[in-house]
């Protein structure tokens, strides 16, 4: 696979509410929302349903895997995690419902699923400690998800992306072999709107770890980097503060833009663009997970 790298320039420098902000995340849609995507075999994927990954003595936090169609649970596969940075509480505060059934997630699993890949959803209280437990059950014997650990990769989107990224470029032991992100924020050490997202984040239900000094970053993990060219702003002043960067520091990224989609365009785009990126996606991690 290519790799190819563009770099995009912010023309319009205007404030951003966090009421707009609210209104334009996909955690704010209908929860009917699907993704604007169909392969063959959505509708007959196996999906293993609240599996508990991690267990105290009162409570314990759930996820689901999805499987291909008529998949033989005698082998491994690779794997997506859907990596959440809103905690439980936030998802039910933004979006009124927990995001791992929410039908835009559950539509993308069924579509990772029927393209031969198992997609990974979470219920989360704490986003970075919770991804943690999760990808420690994930690769421990005592999971027996039928995943193959070497072959795991990410996704994320919009305000869960600070947490997918924190981990892939902080985290030496970061085991995502490749990572997607739609129209996400990222979290430079220098960018100027931090204010701005914290408070958002306190608003709306969702963490912002901090990436480290772009010198820090693991550098051996493709990314594939998705903007919406409808954005708002903060957020493409985030992607293209750290694309940037990314570029000097010479990591493997890929940069897709789609000219005409608005935030969340996976879902309220319903276009051919839309659905190429898509089917690129599929395409990306299959490349680096066979």
């Amino acid at each position: 696979m290519k790799r190819l790298v563009l770099l995009i320039s912010v023309m319009f420098l205007f404030p951003v509410s966090m009421e707009v902000f609210a209104q334009q995340t996909t955690q704010d849609k209908p929860k009917e929302t699907v993704v604007s995507y169909e392969v063959p075999g959505m509708n007959d994927v196996i999906v293993k349903r609240d599996i508990p990954y991690l267990e105290s003595s009162d409570s314990a936090l759930k996820m689901d895997v999805y499987y291909p169609p008529g998949f033989d649970f005698k082998r491994k596969i690779p794997a997506i995690v859907f990596v959440f940075g809103y905690t439980n509480e936030g998802q039910l505060k933004t979006a009124k419902h927990q995001l791992r059934t929410w039908s835009a997630y559950t539509s993308w699993c069924r579509i990772v699923a029927a393209s031969g890949m198992a997609a990974i959803v979470y219920e989360t209280i704490e986003p970075e400690n919770d991804l943690e437990s999760l990808i420690q059950y994930i690769t421990s014997t005592t999971g027996n998800l039928n995943i193959d650990i070497g072959k795991i990769g990410a996704y994320s989107c919009s305000a869960n992306t600070p947490t997918e990224m924190a981990y892939i470029l902080n985290d030496p032991d970061c085991i995502f072999k490749c990572a997607v992100a739609y129209y996400g924020i990222f979290l430079t050490p220098d960018f100027n709107n931090l204010t701005t997202i914290d408070s958002l984040s306190q608003n709306m239900g969702f963490v912002t770890p901090r990436l480290s000094e772009p010198g820090l970053w693991n550098k051996n993990i493709p990314l594939m980097i998705v903007h919406a060219g409808q954005d708002l702003v903060l957020l493409t002043e985030s992607l293209t503060s750290f694309v940037e960067k990314a570029i000097v520091q010479n990591l493997p990224v890929t940069l897709m833009i789609h000219s005409d989609g608005i935030h969340a365009f996976d879902l309220y785009t319903d276009n051919d663009t839309t659905r190429q990126i898509i089917k690129n996606t599929l395409e990306f991690w299959k490349f680096y997970l066979k």
